[in-house]
């Protein structure tokens, strides 16, 4: 089960922990983080993780949801469909992709990045 942390303000790498947590807890394949911070302008982390099947694309995104919730965190937006494959969270200084196998392999997404920028492989 994630974690649900009462009456303080999370910083960005105990979000990234939180999502981690919520993505492992429903067996989500590849989880990486990556911290682009070196790199990139807008975005401090990128979490990027896979499912193997729609229903599990969903399930991840409603656990990662329900925790976020539950830690008071609000100021998010979900993009992307099921059907296509690829669902992003914006939380601003964390980007979070969950990908089918098949589209994650296609895009690729942590070579964009260099393998210097995984900072933890679950």
């Amino acid at each position: 089960m994630t974690k649900t942390r009462k009456n303080k303000k999370l910083n960005s790498q105990q979000i990234v922990e939180l999502i981690g947590q919520a993505a492992e807890a429903i067996k989500a394949l590849d989880l990486k983080v990556l911290d682009v911070r070196k790199t990139s302008n807008i975005v401090d982390y990128m979490i990027i993780c896979s499912g193997e099947s729609g229903p599990q694309l969903r399930a991840i995104e409603k656990e990662i949801d329900k925790i976020l919730r539950n830690n008071k965190i609000k100021s998010f937006r979900w993009q992307g469909l099921v059907k296509s494959g690829w669902l992003v969270l914006d939380l601003g200084a964390i980007v979070v992709h969950i990908m089918g196998v098949e589209e994650r392999a296609y895009y690729n997404l942590e070579e964009l990045w260099g393998k210097e920028a995984v900072v933890y492989h679950y």
